[in-house]
């Protein structure tokens, strides 16, 4: 009995996680949470670094919004599911994700990067069952 009753949880919880996404099956962040657009790649820029956000779909922390800070500039804000693509100056970064509004945890997590000319790096933002935001480098 207890052996079903533990499997059971194990399998609630597992559904719980969120699931990755990819630039082709997300949704682009609406251009009204976009708050520092001069980060947000238009075209083909030679000689800068291109890094996207990807953020998860599920059911846990759904409906929750993220802001995202790029050296402490608040440049978006992005829910279950989205995914945005900047273009940045080769150099030195740092990627702060917060959430904590209305019912949601007040949680924040950050990343450095050294981005080089040309270089495209990819962020994933999830939210596993045990409810530890996470900005993992995925590339």
């Amino acid at each position: 009995m207890w052996k079903a009753i533990t499997i059971l949880a194990l399998a609630a919880l597992a559904g719980c996680s969120t699931s990755p996404v990819t630039e082709q099956t997300a949704h682009p962040i609406p251009s009204e949470r976009v708050y520092a657009p001069q980060y947000v790649k238009s075209g083909d820029l030679p000689g800068r670094a291109g890094v996207v956000f990807l953020r998860d779909t599920g059911i846990f922390g759904s409906g929750c919004t993220h802001d995202v800070y790029v050296n402490n500039t608040k440049v978006f804000a992005i829910r279950s599911g989205e995914f945005i693509q900047l273009s940045l100056e080769p150099g030195s970064y740092f990627f702060r994700l917060e959430t904590g509004s209305g019912i949601c945890p007040d949680i924040s997590t950050s990343q450095d990067a050294d981005l080089k000319a040309g270089s495209n790096v990819a962020y994933r933002i999830l939210l596993p069952s045990d409810g530890s935001l996470r900005l993992t480098r995925i590339r």
